[in-house]
């Protein structure tokens, strides 16, 4: 049929033939020896035909090397300017830009050459992306050749599109350098034209300007006289890209930043509740994530007077809720605290379990940062012991440890009601905050002795760590204060942990408090109940210089989620002095302990250290091992590596833990879970020696995860840990 239909003038019988080759195609029926007829149809002017015939020449020209270069010669030859059709000039070099085999970039290089200054802009845009196709295949014939400068005159072609594949191009190929060389003239020339672009291009342009310093003031005025226009543009992209150039330029200078902030608040809140209007939730999310960014960063007072905006609907998505509130929480001031305190406690009885707490949690952040206003929160915080809802007490007497942490003039109104939240609280949390108040104000307690006493004996039944390491603290602090009716109970609680705790850390602790206070009551006295030095911030709610690092990436994910691009960018995308060292087999802070100090990097969140993504050792992933081999090996081998971490707050399974291992070579033998603790043990095998043999202990009601590391190679030891550490660092918490 294709040999008869080749001198066929009625172009929709051809089509129907190579359509049905393109059906028997799809469908997997090897239609490779019609590549010889099908490729001499390819004359044709049909842009239909040309569609299908070409994606028959890709599909069959990289199985069948013997005959690529037909299909080489068709595209190659559909790519000349002798072709009149411009359509077809760019879809042949689309798809000879496809092509991956050996021999192929010879002919890919001088048909870019040819297109990339094609008069038609259409074939010029794809061009540039086929350039860098091949950049990424042959880097070096791309940057020996004179494509770059190609590229940078293309920044001024009168195609917008092309103008911004230029760009997009210059930046992906020149990114060991940097990016794209920028200068003041290529600026202003592209803002002069900036009207004639896209909304994505001229995103793409803002990322550009971004980047640009002003040499004096009078040239940064004038950049940002032409741009300000754009923020009453009704494309977010746009809007969020023109103030990232304007806090770029005023980066350093207070008194220009507070103008921008001022400036830009308008189209934000614009851009915000027209989301809202309209339904795109997603949007409104975006614009709000750059709000409580800016809020973050110092522009509270300018948002203040829009607080209502922030003020939740019954009917929005719970991640907007959330960010509402926090939002509240940072612009609530003398002005308007009384309405969003108020606002905050209708949402402490919202069906929502989370926002409650949430809520509850934001209006004790506002008493922290207005001392003002302690006394009549801390009185509305009272009220919520009343709802008797025990989740609802649980986070309020968390809040209230933190405001007594600060304001421990309050504590008289908040202790008298201890006693009946004890009755009513069933957390952990929340029990462990009554008791650090207890031990911290016990002596203005009449019966704070004998709460102790009874949790104490009720310790065994719950064998919790956190309540275990609060008691006996709390002891320890009220029995230097009330001696005689403390004493039974310390030793009590001595003798409880020292008989039936399995838990080194716990041990310790006791272990430490028993010997100072046998050394010298007073100086333990000293120690543990020293006066506490007034507090003005919580390390926690200090995020000026996240904010600030955070607003460095302004116009990205890493707003909408948070954190900076390293925190969750793959590492081998990040430049190697940005990633973190890998896991060593030596001791580190457990996370028991309360007193331990938290590393803090310099944008003021934990350090969290992932293992690096470059491994040195292969693993055999075909390795087997039998039962018996595993144990005598297990059992004959003495020397062990042992660490132990906090887990990812998140549900683990065994089959999630083995197919996690499994993807790294890291062999599962057995797996179970007996009484809430999951065990599993591997094996892994290097070259033809070399074995490793793992156990692992979680414990997910603590979050504890407890690795034991055995090899029959020592030398190969640090790197298998490299590797282990790459595997588990989707469940474990490196801080």
């Amino acid at each position: 049929m294709l040999r008869q239909t080749a001198n066929e003038r009625d172009q929709n019988k051809r089509r129907e033939v190579v359509k049905k080759v393109i059906a028997y195609m799809t469908l997997g029926v090897d239609v490779s020896r019609l590549f010889a007829d099908v490729a001499l149809l390819s004359s044709t002017s049909d842009i239909v035909q040309k569609k299908m015939i070409y994606l028959y020449l890709t599909n069959y020209a990289e199985s069948n090397s013997d005959q690529a270069l037909m299909a080489i010669n068709t595209f190659f030859k559909d790519c000349k300017r002798t072709n009149p059709d411009p359509k077809i000039r760019g879809l042949a070099l689309r798809n000879l830009c496809s092509l991956r085999f050996s021999g192929v970039f010879e002919y890919i290089q001088p048909a870019i050459s040819e297109t990339i200054n094609d008069p038609d802009p259409y074939v010029r845009r794809t061009a540039i992306i086929g350039l860098i196709k091949l950049y990424h295949s042959a880097k070096d014939l791309v940057k020996e050749g004179p494509f770059i400068d190609n590229l940078y005159e293309l920044i001024r072609d009168g195609d917008s599109l092309v103008s911004c594949n230029a760009i997009l191009a210059l930046n992906e190929i020149l990114g060991d350098e940097g990016g794209i060389a920028i200068n003041r003239r290529m600026v202003i020339y592209l803002l002069n034209r900036i009207n004639g672009y896209s909304e994505f291009a001229q995103s793409i342009v803002f990322d550009l300007v971004a980047k640009y310093q002003p040499q004096d003031e009078n040239e940064l005025f004038d950049i940002m006289n032409i741009m300000e226009d754009r923020l009453k543009h009704s494309s977010s992209s746009v809007v969020l890209g023109c103030v990232k150039v304007f806090l770029n330029f005023t980066k350093g200078n207070d008194y220009l930043t507070r103008q921008v902030y001022a400036r830009v608040q308008a189209p934000l809140i614009t851009l915000f509740v027209g989301g809202e209007v309209a339904g795109a939730y997603e949007l409104s999310y975006t614009v709000l994530s750059h709000i409580h960014l800016l809020v973050s960063r110092g522009a509270q007072e300018v948002f203040e007077s829009d607080y209502k905006h922030f003020f939740c609907k019954f009917n929005e998505p719970l991640y907007i809720k959330s960010l509402k509130i926090d939002i509240l929480t940072m612009v609530a001031g003398d002005s308007n605290l009384q309405e969003i305190v108020n606002e905050l406690s209708e949402y402490v009885t919202d069906v929502d379990v989370e926002l409650s707490r949430k809520a509850i949690r934001c209006i004790g952040r506002i008493a922290m940062r207005l001392p003002t206003s302690s006394a009549s929160i801390i009185q509305q915080l009272l009220g919520f012991l009343k709802y008797q809802t025990e989740y609802v007490i649980t986070e309020t007497l968390m809040v209230m440890k933190d405001l007594l942490r600060k304001y421990r003039s309050q504590s008289e109104q908040v202790l008298r009601v201890l006693e009946q939240c004890l009755e009513v609280v069933a957390d952990d949390d929340g029990k462990a905050a009554v008791i650090w108040m207890i031990g911290e104000f016990g002596e203005y307690i009449e019966d704070s002795p004998y709460l102790l006493e009874q949790m104490i004996q009720g310790l065994r039944e719950n064998q919790s760590l956190q309540l275990s390491h609060a008691l006996l603290t709390a002891t320890v602090k009220l029995f230097l204060k009330r001696p005689p009716e403390v004493h039974a109970t310390l030793a009590m609680l001595f003798q409880e942990i020292g008989t039936d705790t399995d838990h080194p850390d716990l041990r310790d602790r006791a272990v430490f408090y028993y010997r100072l206070l046998r050394y010298n009551l007073e100086i333990a006295n000293e120690v543990v109940n020293s006066e506490k030095h007034p507090i003005n911030l919580f390390r926690e709610d200090d995020r000026k210089s996240y904010a600030d690092t955070l607003c460095e990436e302004f116009n990205t994910l890493s707003v909408v989620y948070q954190k900076p691009s390293r925190k969750f960018v793959k590492e081998a995308a990040l430049p190697a002095t940005q990633k973190p060292a890998a896991l060593e087999p030596a001791a580190v802070p457990r996370a028991q302990e309360t007193d331990d100090l938290i590393k803090v990097d310099p944008i003021g969140e934990p350090v969290v250290e992932t293992p690096q993504a470059e491994v040195l050792l292969r693993l055999d992933p075909a390795a087997q091992l039998t039962d018996q081999e595993f144990e005598s090996s297990w059992m004959g081998i003495e020397d062990m590596v042992s660490f132990n971490r906090k887990i990812v707050d998140q549900p683990l399974t065994l089959a999630a833990i083995e197919s996690l291992m499994g993807s790294n070579q890291i062999i599962c033998k057995a797996s179970g879970e007996v009484d809430d603790v999951m065990k599993l043990f591997f094996f892994a095998k290097a070259g033809q020696t070399s074995l490793f043999f793992l156990e692992v202990e979680i414990v997910p009601a603590q979050r504890d995860i407890t690795v034991n590391v055995k090899t029959t190679d020592q030398e190969l030891l640090p790197e298998f840990l490299k590797v282990l550490s790459t595997a588990m660092s989707p469940i474990i918490n490196f801080s």
